[in-house]
């Protein structure tokens, strides 16, 4: 095992409060926590108080690990360490199999755990003793089903109490089952929430849940290694495409939300050891503590990568501050009533029978082009000539989607709209309309847009480019101001418009989406959020199945900020988001963002951002270039333009990427780029932020240049969404819960699960406690099959995250345990019966002499139900032989049978002093 030194990165911090507790009598969690109106949810968690394990297993050996485990929790107590990150199954060692008759399947499911278990329960006195939180990985124990397990993360609290978060989105194989129970902690420092791999990687529902429930700090017990591999042929695994995954999906959490993550990842070889000495799996360690985006306070080399390949232990180097994320806000534009509707769409869906995975597997996919322009401020008609422009060279380049950025028809700016005092425009005509209205820009200008090719009653620009698309079958996409059916909408006294996108058809029809997540003084001023999302079919290009390409549209901070749309698209069978956009962020947070519905839903995206100046012209002062006399009629200082409006003098914040990405597809027969290690391919697009690249381009209002125009055929190979163990229903539960505690008067659409009552368990659990302790009277064999049902009922009596949902594991758990005290065999007559089947045997006479079939002892369950074959070289479910265990003494492995009198009395010796605790536990407090 590597050692652990290596890492340790918080010897010369001091070691003052060892052993104390916070202030927090029960930390024992629920999501009712959330809710608590004394809930503590910011804090500050001082420089090396958080520690991250790059964490070696060995598989199949608990109790080493445990020993290990336990040796790094006295190192980090040593350094003050108050909370302590280990991976995913670091108990046990990582599994992945669909194969029950695997080693590994076999492993994951007979070395499971329960909170209630002697080796978490050694772990919790440990962490009771060092007044520190303790988080690992393990399998867990599922009442009723011997034939599968949770992959869990035990949390256990400074208090010594144990919680339990089980995987939501499991990939391990068909071995784990998966849970249905967002977990959130209290900490001293605010509110934690659990996930585990995939669930954070994956699936955004879980941790916008809880960023909505007030949760600052996510923990992460991870065991992931995509992309972990030699890519020069040295014979050293390179860590750069797993780095960019990691950080793609890491990073967009924490810089969304503003959250802090723990990440611990599991180091080195892992997995059951074939024949030729090889294993099944190989990680690379980069356990890391994260804050707002690309701040690093652990994990990251000197030269800024994140350091792989070492165990150890890694701490926060700076203060961290915890507090409640803003992006999760009604007020902010959150929408969970929405978001509760789309998934339980998604659900009714599924569980009708129809499959929420797609793969469109065609590289037949339309050329898409971005045009990297700006609007001239309030100028209609410039602006719609020069996207008329734009489309002819498109067309004349064999574009077959031309997209264009937010609110391109108007300019984005809004200013004081009372008389004159945004008269500004250039436009002598749209100057008279702006001082003779106290709208503002965007409203005065707003078009109508949905309708039929040759409607009238649309906007002039729609009409202007409807016919266009129409004339050259193409899709052109672009945003504006539309207008609502019936006019404006009243909001206390200001009118107020959609901030929209158009969709222009070949066959000169025309539909809209409105924005539903708006930003800055859009949000406050001028527009109203939509509430419908937008997909439509470009029957142009056909799937491997035959089936329409889909499409989805979003505009800026609905999909840089709000996943769920995305999500919903993706998972209704969209391969394509449009992305009009308007946003000053650079090309990481261009990239990252959009990038992740492309290499985690498998949705390819075109984004086109606003390039170039915005606003309206100023001089070196920075007044307005233009202005209205008092005969309303436009004049000009004739200065020379200094700056605009949006930014001030001498700024131009829009000067970021327009892209069209798609997966990498094996491009020059790689997994992914092996320059970058990038999993995404923005082929001839995305070079706005670059001076040098862009240095033939025309930064400036209105401006066409083909320059300007970036655009690439689309290979869709491996677009269309996937998400194992997708779960809609209850994410679609999750949004629910949120939108009764923040939508005003909004109705539920599901009735709130009760608290989990395990009453019914304590008879059964005191009777298995009294019996337990009766090593003399009763047989080895049966009280291990006790143990392990008394195990199970402890941990149920003491769980406060579960609800009535799991109430079936109730009755599961005590069906088991009355089982099993059915069935104790007393001592004295398991002996008896040993010696009547000896003198049976040895009677020559018997009648069954020599055959076996009436006087042979069949093993009990315990005895039957031993380990794996040490030789096993199946690892997962790829694998199709099982090799023969060929004589070898299988008491010898980690994973042997504890059937043995010797070592059943040290599980019952451990049982016994877990009783006494959990009796006493139980008296302190009520179920």
């Amino acid at each position: 095992m590597a050692a652990a030194g290596a890492l340790t990165l918080c010897t010369s911090l001091g070691v003052s409060g060892i052993g104390t507790n916070a202030a927090f009598a029960d930390t024992y969690s629920s999501s009712a926590i959330a809710m608590n109106a004394n809930a503590v949810t910011k804090g500050t968690i001082a420089a090396g108080e958080l520690a991250v394990v790059n964490f070696a297993p060995v598989w199949g050996d608990k109790q080493a690990n445990k020993e290990h485990m336990l040796e790094i929790m006295k190192q980090a107590a040593d350094c003050a360490v108050k909370m302590i990150v280990f991976p995913e199954m670091a108990l046990t060692g990582y599994v992945s199999s669909s194969d029950p008759e695997s080693q590994a399947y076999r492993m994951a499911v007979s070395q499971a755990e329960t909170t209630a278990s002697p080796i978490t329960q050694e772990i919790a006195q440990a962490a009771k003793g060092y007044g520190m939180w303790v988080v690992f990985g393990t399998s867990e124990r599922i009442p009723g089903d011997d034939d599968h397990a949770y992959n869990s993360a035990f949390a256990i609290s400074p208090e010594g109490q144990v919680s339990s978060y089980q995987k939501i989105a499991p990939v391990e194989g068909s071995w784990a089952t998966p849970g249905s129970t967002p977990v959130i902690l209290q900490t001293p420092w605010g509110l934690m929430g659990l996930s585990i791999c995939y669930d954070t990687y994956a699936n955004p529902e879980i941790e916008r849940y809880y960023a909505a429930s007030g949760v600052g700090l996510l923990v992460n017990p991870t065991a992931t290694s995509r992309s972990y591999t030699d890519i020069d042929n040295d014979g050293v695994k390179d860590g750069k495409g797993w780095e960019w995954y990691y950080r793609n999906r890491l990073e967009s959490i924490s810089s969304r939300d503003g959250m802090v993550i723990a990440s611990a990842d599991l180091v080195g070889p892992d997995g059951p050891t074939a024949a030729d000495g090889s294993r099944a799996y190989d990680f690379p360690g980069g356990s890391v503590i994260l804050t707002g985006g690309t701040t690093y306070a652990a994990g990251l080399a000197q030269d800024g990568t994140i350091a792989v390949g070492t165990a150890g232990l890694l701490t926060n180097d700076r203060a961290l501050r915890v507090s409640v994320p803003s992006t999760t806000k009604v007020a902010n534009d959150f929408h969970p009533d929405y978001y509760a509707k789309w998934y339980g769409e998604l659900a009714d869906r599924q569980e009708s029978g129809e499959s929420l995975r797609y793969s469109f597997g065609s590289s037949d996919g339309p050329t898409a082009a971005v045009a990297n322009v700006s609007a001239v401020w309030a100028d209609k008609t410039a602006n719609t000539q020069m996207m008329l422009d734009y489309a002819d060279i498109a067309h004349e380049k064999g574009i077959d989607l031309l997209v264009f950025p937010e609110t391109i028809l108007t300019g984005y700016d809004s200013t004081d709209p009372k008389g004159s005092a945004d008269a500004h425009s250039s436009n002598a005509e749209v100057n008279r309309q702006l001082a003779a209205s106290d709208d503002y820009m965007q409203v005065l200008l707003a078009e109508k847009v949905v309708g039929a090719d040759g409607d009238t009653t649309r906007g002039e620009s729609v009409q202007r480019m409807a016919a266009k698309a129409k004339e050259l079958g193409m899709y052109i996409v672009f945003g504006l101001a539309e207008m609502p059916e019936g006019g404006p909408v009243n909001d206390g006294g200001t009118n107020k418009v959609y901030n929209s996108a158009a969709v222009c058809f070949p066959d000169g029809h025309t539909e809209s989406y409105q924005k539903m997540h708006r930003a800055g003084s859009e949000e406050t001023v001028w527009s109203v959020p939509g509430d419908t999302p937008l997909m439509f079919e470009m029957p142009q290009w056909k799937g491997k199945d035959g089936s329409a390409l889909k499409a989805g549209v979003n505009i800026c901070r609905d999909g840089h900020f709000y996943p769920e749309l995305g999500r919903f698209y993706a998972a209704s069978g969209a391969e394509l988001l449009i992305h009009p956009t308007a946003t000053t962020g650079n090309a990481w947070y261009r990239e990252s963002r959009i990038g992740s519905y492309t290499d985690r839903d498998s949705m390819a995206a075109v984004t086109a951002n606003i390039w170039g100046p915005d606003g309206y012209p100023l001089d070196a002062e920075g007044q307005p270039i233009y202005s209205v006399n008092d005969a309303g009629e436009t004049v000009s200082s004739d200065k020379p333009v200094a700056g605009y409006s949006y930014a001030g003098v001498g700024r131009n914040p829009f000067h970021s990427t327009s892209l069209v990405i798609t997966a990498w597809n094996r491009k020059d027969g790689t997994r992914f780029n092996y320059l970058t290690g990038s999993a995404l391919d923005t082929s001839d697009t995305g070079a706005g932020a670059d001076l040098a690249a862009t240095q033939d381009w025309t930064f400036a209002q209105g401006a066409v240049d083909s320059d300007n125009l970036e655009y690439r055929t689309m290979n869709l190979s491996a677009a269309g969404f996937g998400i194992t163990n997708f779960q809609p229903r209850l994410f679609s539960k999750m949004y629910d819960a949120l939108a009764q505690r923040m939508v005003p008067e909004y109705a539920a659409m599901y009735t709130a699960p009760s608290a989990l009552d395990a009453s019914a368990l304590q008879p059964s659990i005191d009777q298995a406690a009294s019996a337990l302790t009766k090593t003399d009277t009763y047989t080895a064999e049966s009280l291990e099959v006790l143990t392990s049902a008394y195990e199970e009922a402890l941990s149920l009596r003491d769980n406060t995250t579960f609800g009535s949902q799991q109430q079936p594991l109730v009755t599961a758990a005590a069906e088991e345990l009355d089982k099993a005290l059915s069935a104790l065999q007393l001592v004295h007559a398991h002996e008896q019966d040993a010696t009547d089947d000896a003198q049976n045997n040895s009677d020559a006479s018997s009648p069954s002499a020599g055959t076996g079939t009436d006087t042979e002892k069949q093993p009990s369950s315990a005895e039957s139900a031993v380990a794996p074959d040490t030789a096993d070289t199946n690892q997962d479910e790829s694998a199709t032989n099982d090799a023969s265990a060929d004589g070898e003494d299988q008491d010898d492995s980690p994973l042997a049978s504890t059937g043995s009198p010797i070592l059943v009395m040290a599980v019952l010796a451990a049982v016994a002093a877990l009783t006494a605790g959990g009796l006493i536990l139980k008296a302190k407090r009520s179920v």
